[in-house]
């Protein structure tokens, strides 16, 4: 009897040990309304900058329970990890539009904030530069397949820094006066602030969610500002008019020469309408047929919302751009030949940032840079 009950307690802690470990194990992620709350920036080696751009075309706008926000609103500038002592190189860029909740959260409580700490770009960033990923960056929310795929591409391909822009958007599908603000007074001043090169083949917009159907139809409407453009977990359920709108302005991208384009979405994905072949399956293919180039990555872990932002979709959709900058970079010749880096000092870092030496020749130097033709 004696024996049997110590076989019944080991058999108990055994059991008590694999739930702990199991526990431990499981994919993480915390509550949207933890997410929410968090305002502060990670420590990463990626630099955030926070800037407020005048704008005209919102001179105030509404924040969460209807108040009202005076502009200029924050927009968060997010650099390579180098940019303050590789003098020398210029960068491509990628324009992040959140989803609903960062505008229903308004344009100082959740627009810039969206990208840069509630989906944790500055640390997908770190961790595509490393150069190789595990699990934990993932937190769980991976397959083995998948964390293979990545790893290959990291050794095939390695990631190459860009600037990534989260700023506020309004949501609604109209997007006539966001494209003044964001075509007409952001880029403009990213593109006179820091080492950009100011050309759409080095220029993409990417988005979560109803973002990401904004990113398509703004890039449609102005495919000479945008060589790139992607989408994570696209909403077409709520933006239905995304596709005619893409439709609509074939014969302008063509013109301008050509958007390739990048999807993700999850299997878990709520908003999913891929693999059911949906709207989302259907513009895809119409992109296919009309001869652009598409790549679509469809990840089995993560429900729709900043799960997949932060983990596969985020890692993917960054890796995918820098990959598109870093050919055109090579073909054109920018960036070769580029003397070492500082090593970073106290000089080094005022004179790397924006509003010292640097601003006041930008604009001279890149009116003479070789730009030839189109993508």
């Amino acid at each position: 009897m004696k024996n049997r009950t110590k076989l019944l307690t080991a058999a108990m802690v055994i059991i008590f040990q694999a739930i702990v470990i199991g526990s431990a194990m499981a994919k993480v992620d915390e509550p949207w309304s933890e997410i929410e709350a968090r305002t502060k920036f990670l420590r990463t080696k990626h630099y955030i900058e926070v800037i407020r751009v005048h704008s005209d075309a919102y001179t105030s706008a509404k924040a969460k329970g209807g108040q009202e926000v005076p502009g200029p609103f924050p927009v968060h500038v997010i650099l390579p990890d180098n940019y303050e002592t590789d003098l020398n190189r210029r960068y491509g860029v990628v324009y992040l539009l959140g989803g609903k909740s960062g505008w229903d959260n308004g344009p100082e409580l959740g627009g810039a904030t969206y990208w840069s700490v509630w989906c944790k770009t500055p640390l997908a960033m770190d961790n595509l530069k490393s150069g190789k990923l595990a699990v934990v960056n993932f937190q769980e929310n991976i397959t083995d397949q998948e964390l293979q795929m990545f790893n290959q591409w990291l050794s095939e391909d390695p990631y190459e820094d860009l600037i990534v822009v989260s700023l506020w958007n309004p949501g609604g599908g109209e997007t006539s006066r966001y494209e003044k603000y964001l075509i007409g007074e952001v880029i403009p001043y990213i593109d006179a602030h820091y080492r950009t090169v100011p050309d759409r083949r080095f220029r993409g917009i990417d988005g979560a969610c109803a973002g990401a159907a904004q990113a398509i139809m703004i890039s449609a409407r102005r495919p000479d500002i945008f060589g790139y453009a992607g989408g994570q977990q696209t909403d077409l359920g709520s933006y239905p008019m995304t596709g005619e709108v893409w439709y609509r302005n074939v014969a302008r991208i063509k013109k301008s020469g050509g958007i390739a384009y990048n999807i993700n979405t999850n299997v878990k994905d709520g908003c999913n309408s891929f693999s059911n072949r949906g709207r989302l399956y259907e513009l895809v293919q119409s992109m296919r047929t009309e001869g652009f180039p598409v790549e679509v990555n469809v990840f089995a872990s993560c429900p729709h919302g900043y799960c997949a932002y932060r983990y596969p979709n985020g890692h993917q959709a960054l890796y995918w751009f820098s990959k598109q900058f870093k050919k055109n970079f090579m073909a054109l010749g920018i960036n070769q030949n580029l003397p070492p880096a500082k090593t970073a000092s106290p000089l080094d870092l005022d004179g790397g940032k924006p509003g010292h030496q640097e601003k006041q020749s930008q604009t001279a130097q890149r009116q003479n840079w070789p730009l030839p033709g189109l993508w």
